[in-house]
């Protein structure tokens, strides 16, 4: 473990306190909410202002972006990042975004990991594909910060993630 917290202290960036401002609408992404218009949400919304984003701009020991909402008087000062965190995570497990579904147990309501998340092997399109890239760059910046990421993925993914 101290292995690893030194190699995150030596490569983080420490030029600044927070990467790019994002200017996410809340009340645009609550339009989504009910649908599968998942264009409109946090989530996408993050994904589509990061994606092209240097990687240098996510080595930061702490804030990853600052977090202006739109119509909404919010200096985040931590506290609007946190929360643009935890609305993504309730977006990719509300079924809105097509990246996760749940597990077979979830859908029948019956044995273990009822309450986890696989990857969709049928979100495969280009846009799909860049939504994953940006998910592993929240879980890049979850690591390197410390922040856990509020999702319930089943145990076989985080094995596919990790390499078991």
């Amino acid at each position: 473990k101290q292995w690893y917290q030194r190699r995150v202290a030596i490569t983080a960036g420490r030029d600044r306190q927070h990467g790019p401002i994002l200017e996410l609408n809340r009340m645009f992404s609550s339009q989504a909410r009910g649908t599968k218009d998942w264009s409109r949400t946090i989530f996408a919304q993050a994904c589509s202002m990061l994606i092209n984003v240097s990687s240098e701009s996510f080595l930061l020991p702490h804030r990853a972006w600052k977090v202006r909402f739109v119509g909404e008087s919010v200096d985040d000062v931590g506290g609007g990042y946190s929360e643009s965190i935890a609305e993504m995570c309730e977006e990719l497990q509300s079924g809105v975004l097509p990246l996760f579904i749940l597990t077979p147990n979830g859908r029948v309501d019956n044995g273990v990991n009822r309450d986890c998340y696989l990857f969709n092997p049928a979100a495969s399109s280009p846009e799909e594909t860049n939504m994953f890239k940006f998910l592993g760059i929240l879980m890049g910046i979850s690591v390197r910060t410390g922040s856990p990421l509020a999702l319930d993925i089943a145990p076989p993914m985080w094995k596919l993630l990790v390499g078991l």
